[in-house]
């Protein structure tokens, strides 16, 4: 049997599109036959893996460079409000339109191949799959899976609920406490929910009893969390369908095209370090991401904190290709500033990543066994944070804009304290005994047929 056809869907923004177009990339390599539904302005980056490319139109065709323009109700918001409006707009709301997008593929790939099978597969961020799940009117696809690029946001009996940076406790008084915080974000969602069903109905879809973020793990027929088991919370309720799959390995995304002018420094002082003589300043990486990144909130106050630290080299990326710092920023004898470097080739060269938490970057330090100092506050960056402080591989500032005497004292203590280390190679060691792309494979085999 030939292998199915697979449909991917990605929402609009680098940090969900660029981990599903890293797997699409490996599939291929492997004999599937992709083809990609996101934004219109991913069109060149995703054909250059040889996938076909079908952009989103209407509602859900946003980027980070439109996002405030079309959302102006954005701009002012911060922390809790910002996530909760980004949670309506840019992710339920863009269910109706995602859907829509993603039907108009699927009768491209039948009018085209009739007699293949083709899996439906999404990261978790797009709804869109969520209709074809529960029956609206068109073309079903033979199977839907759903890969998260975030961490598992689905409701336990031994945990508290997604967003309130509350550890997990299993047991009798903890499962209580869990019951009680539950049941009061079930009361306090019933806004959204109504939203969602309401958006969901609008499809012709059935209604389903789930918050969004529950049906988006358990109702697909696999849900395949992109991480280790020792860095998400422990749920002895989790779902059979749910499976885990390990980071990408190196090699799995797009190869640095060129260096930074600098980048003969780092690998001699790699180098150095290696030699075993003591020579060889200690590295620390610093990066605002890519959507929130304004270089204010973390960039520039790591450089100032670490500015006296003579035996420190900080490398700074600023998150996209030809971003530049102010001309009225001065950059200090210890810096080093890149506009965008692949974090698999710069972590090899650091002792500390000090990073606002973004999913990829978390998985991408635990592959590289780099140590962390988090400081988030939009999205899922502070429950991202909470597991790099559970798990014992970094600090958790808890906060979007530490001050330069917070971020040193972390990096201080890192560099001090060999426990972060030593949990986050061995974390590196268990991330090298799984296959991501083998286990994401596998699922499409044994669901969509083919061999």
């Amino acid at each position: 049997m030939e292998k199915p056809l697979i449909l991917m869907g990605a929402t609009p923004i680098y940090g969900h599109t660029m981990p599903l177009r890293a797997i699409a990339r490996g599939l291929i390599e492997r004999g599937f036959e992709i083809t990609f539904v996101t934004g219109s302005h991913f069109r060149e980056p995703i054909e250059a893996i040889g996938a076909r490319f079908h952009p989103y139109s209407g509602y859900s065709d946003i980027s980070e460079a439109t996002v405030n323009t079309r959302f102006p109700g954005r701009v002012a918001l911060a922390g809790e409000e910002l996530a909760a409006y980004d949670i309506e707009h840019i992710f339920v709301r863009a269910m109706p339109s995602q859907y829509q997008s993603i039907q108009l593929a699927l009768k491209d790939l039948k009018e085209r191949e009739p007699e293949r099978k083709v899996v439906l597969m999404v990261e978790n961020g797009c709804l869109g799959i969520i209709p074809s799940i529960l029956g609206a009117p068109g073309i079903k696809p033979d199977a839907h899976i759903t890969i998260s690029v975030l961490p598992l946001q689905l409701s336990s009996i031994d945990t508290a609920p997604f967003g309130t940076c509350i550890p997990p406790d299993s047991s009798p008084s903890g499962r209580e406490r869990n019951a009680i915080i539950n049941q009061k974000n079930r009361n306090d969602s019933q806004e959204l929910h109504t939203i969602f069903l309401s958006l969901l109905a609008s499809t012709g879809a059935k209604t389903t009893d789930h918050l969004h973020t529950d049906a988006a793990v358990v109702l697909p027929d696999r849900y395949i969390q992109m991480c280790i088991p020792e860095i998400e919370y422990p749920r002895s309720d989790l779902p059979s369908t749910v499976r885990f799959a390990g980071g990408l390995p190196h090699g799995s995304r797009d190869p640095a095209q060129s260096f930074p002018d600098f980048w003969h420094e780092l690998i001699a002082n790699e180098a150095a370090k290696e030699s075993g003589n003591g020579k060889g300043k200690k590295v620390v990486a610093v990066s605002q991401g890519t959507f929130s990144n304004s270089p204010t909130q973390l960039l520039l106050p790591t450089i100032n904190a670490l500015a006296k630290h003579d035996d420190v080299l900080v490398v700074a990326a600023l998150g996209a290709r030809n971003a530049t710092l102010s001309p009225s920023i001065s950059v200090l004898g210890n810096v080093r500033v890149a506009d965008f470097i692949p974090f698999d080739e710069l972590l090899p060269c650091c002792d500390v990543f000090v990073t606002n938490g973004g999913y990829g970057a978390i998985q991408h330090a635990i592959t590289n066994g780099v140590p962390m100092v988090v400081a988030g506050n939009t999205e899922e960056k502070p429950e991202n944070a909470c597991r790099v402080a559970w798990a014992g591989i970094g600090i958790n500032l808890k906060t979007g804009t530490p001050s330069e005497e917070a971020l040193e004292d972390a990096v201080v203590k890192i560099l001090g304290d060999g426990s972060f280390k030593h949990n986050i190679e061995a974390m590196k060691r268990k991330m090298e005994e799984y296959d991501a792309l083998g286990t994401i494979a596998e699922a499409v085999l044994e669901l969509g047929g083919g061999k």
